[in-house]
Formats: structure tokens, C-alpha cells, sequence
């Protein structure tokens, strides 16, 4: 008689025999088959037969998980719930699994090639990252700014990529967090992906090539750029074009206590400027309270082909040192009446700065375009 659902065997019926009774072989002969057959079908301790069926085990818990070794009880597998399947390793869930997938707790390594579908979404706007972007590429198919969770609650070990596809990304570290170890936004330039780490505390990543974009500026009514919090970069470049709504000359100048003030006091700069003016040529030097970023005063022109374009990069902006710089610029007034020419200039007195200011003279009102990047160190 084979065991039934549970499992528990009964003997064949006219097996138990009294004292003195004469045994029947027939009962006794078909318990002697039975029992050979049950004992086939039991499992062998040596492995050398499968099971023939699913086998059954007790659900478990995580501290005593129901498939476990001899030497280490609490290290096996467990039913965490209906559909969901766990491994423990030491009584710490490690990994469980369900119809939705798979979800690992801690580090996840491999020595082969890891394949399948990068988990991927599209933004057109704005977006706040959150714990459960963890992992994620995530496409902006717009300019857009992407403002990061606290660091706390996302911890350490969260990470995402970040797409640029469409427009310029600004990624913006919650309050007074650092991306890098500086507390501005940090951005993705058209068609450029970086990824993004958390350390539980601030925000790291590793920039496409040397230089790094701070930022843009646009303006269209403005006597002023000012750029703050840069002191986390030894080198500056900075770029773009300024029209003033009337003739004023463009300026430069630094500052100590991040654009609380700036540096302008007489002999603060000295500078040696070669330049061409017209059918002029000259070559000029001297100190003075700021940088003139061109020769002489800027025009403004109805056509737009006024104002000023120009190129400035700055060492040493960071360092207890005097910061060096190297200016050019272009500037066409009209027919046959043009500047264009190289400044070397050196903010004087051996402090750090970490901000700068271009600014026209008098306060003039104008429109700008100036693009600020810089190389960390």
C-alpha cells in the first residue's frame, strides 16, 4: 500500500499476526513487496537517483530557511510570500525573486558579460530624481534642469546617466549639497552623457574632457555677468558677445569673498595690450582698477554688428597666487572701423578668488551671451 498525500505509508491489511498464529504468506508476501517498493521510491541519501516528482519543502523564515546545510542552518532558501521566492546568506536576506523580477540586496558583481535591456526613460522637462531612478539612463529630449533628492535619502551607491538629447541639462544638488565638492549646478551640454554617483553625503562625476561647462548667461538688459562659486577651478575660459544699448567699454574684474565685492582698487591689474584699430597699430600697458576687454569704448550699431566678442581664460584663479589671464577680442564699429587685439593682464596680491565679473562701464544696459567653463584642481 503506497503512502498517501502526506506521505505517511500504512501496511497492507493482514499483516499483524498474534502469538501462535500461523502466518499467511500471501498478506505476508504482498507486505514484502510493498515495502521493497516504498523503500525504491525513497529518495537515496548518496544521490544516486532523482526525484521523479516536484519535492516539497516547508515554507521557512529568514532566520531558518527551509532548503539549508548541515553546517550553516541559517545560509539556504525560503518562501518569502505567495510568488516570492528568497536566499539568505548568515540570516540577511541577500536576493528574492517573483514574477516581477529579481531584486538583489547589497553589491552584485560578475566575471562574465552582463546582458539585457538598460532600464531607460525619456524626460521633456524638468524632472526631480528619486531613490528609484537608481540605475536608470535617463534622456532629455529638451533643455531642462534635473534636480537631485537629498544625498541622504537616496545614500550611497545611487547612480544614474544622464542624456542630453535636445538642449543643454542643468543638474542641480538639493540646497547647499556639491556636485564634485561644489555647491552649483553642474551642466550636460547637448548631446554629452555623464553619469551621476551619490556618496550618501554629496554628488560625484567624472566630466567629458578637461573642461568642465559652469554655465551660460544670457541677457538682454543688463550692466552686468556676475559668476560665483568657482572655487573649486584653477583655470577659467570664458567666451561670448556683449552689445551695449549704448558705446561703453566692457571690464573684468575678480573677487575674494564670492561676489560680495570685487577687486578695484587703483593698481589691483596691470595689463599690456597689443591692438590694431582701423589702419592703427599699438601697443599700450599700465595698471588700473579692472581689465578693459577690448580697446577703448564699445560701439553700438542698429545692424547688431557692434559690441564685442571675446575670449578670456585665467590660471592660477584658485591658488594663493596672482591670477594670470590672456584676453582676445573683436570689435567692429563699422566700415574700416574695427579692433581687434591680445591683453595679458595679472590680478595682483597672492589670495584665492572664486568669482568674476564682466561689467560695462558707466552701468551701461546690454545683451549677453557668455558661455563660463572651467577646469577643476
Amino acid at each position: 500500500m503506497p503512502r498517501n498525500s502526506s506521505g505517511v505509508y500504512s501496511k497492507p491489511a493482514g499483516t499483524t499476526p498474534s502469538v501462535g498464529q500461523v502466518i499467511d504468506p500471501v498478506p505476508w508476501n504482498a507486505l514484502t513487496t510493498d515495502l521493497g517498493n516504498e523503500i525504491t521510491n525513497s529518495l537515496p541519501r548518496d544521490g544516486s537517483a532523482p526525484m521523479t516528482a516536484p519535492l516539497k519543502n516547508a515554507d521557512g523564515t529568514q532566520a531558518q530557511p527551509s532548503v539549508t546545510f548541515s553546517s550553516d542552518i541559517t545560509t539556504g532558501m525560503y518562501r518569502k510570500a505567495s510568488g516570492v521566492g528568497a536566499l539568505v546568506a548568515g540570516g540577511s536576506e541577500i536576493l528574492n525573486w517573483s514574477g516581477s523580477g529579481v531584486g538583489v540586496t547589497g553589491n552584485f558583481s560578475a566575471s562574465g558579460v552582463l546582458k539585457g535591456r538598460i532600464d531607460y526613460v525619456e524626460k521633456s522637462g524638468n524632472y526631480l530624481a528619486v531613490a528609484a531612478d537608481a540605475g536608470s539612463t535617463i534622456r532629455f529630449t529638451a533643455a531642462a534642469t534635473l534636480s537631485l533628492t537629498a544625498a541622504a535619502t537616496l545614500a550611497s551607491g545611487w547612480s544614474i546617466d544622464v542624456f542630453a538629447y535636445g538642449g543643454d541639462v542643468s543638474v542641480t544638488p538639493d540646497g547647499t549639497e556639491a556636485i564634485n565638492g561644489i555647491a552649483t549646478p553642474l551642466v550636460v551640454k547637448q548631446g554629452r552623457k555623464l553619469t551621476m554617483y551619490c556618496d550618501g553625503v554629496g554628488f560625484y562625476t567624472a566630466v567629458p574632457g578637461a573642461w568642465e561647462t559652469i554655465g551660460e548667461n544670457s541677457a538682454s538688459a543688463a550692466a552686468a555677468v556676475t559668476v560665483t562659486n568657482l572655487i573649486g577651478f584653477k583655470r577659467l575660459r570664458i567666451t561670448g558677445y556683449m552689445q551695449p544699448a549704448t558705446a561703453a567699454q566692457l571690464l573684468l574684474r575678480t573677487s575674494v569673498n564670492n561676489g560680495s565685492s570685487f577687486d578695484q582698487n587703483s593698481g589691483d591689474y596691470t595689463w599690456y595690450a597689443v591692438y590694431g584699430n582701423g589702419t592703427a597699430a599699438a601697443s599700450v600697458n599700465g595698471t588700473s582698477t579692472a581689465v578693459g576687454v577690448g580697446a577703448g569704448g564699445t560701439t553700438n550699431n542698429a545692424d547688431l554688428t557692434g559690441g564685442i566678442q571675446f575670449e578670456i581664460t585665467m590660471e592660477n584663479f584658485n591658488k594663493g597666487r596672482s591670477t594670470k589671464g590672456l584676453i582676445t577680442f573683436g570689435n567692429i564699429a563699422g566700415s574700416n572701423n574695427f579692433a581687434v587685439g591680445t591683453i595679458q593682464f595679472l590680478r595682483n596680491g597672492i589670495i584665492a578668488r572664486n568669482a568674476f565679473q564682466l561689467i560695462t562701464a558707466g552701468a551701461v544696459n546690454a545683451f549677453w551671451e557668455v558661455l563660463v567653463e572651467g577646469v577643476r584642481g
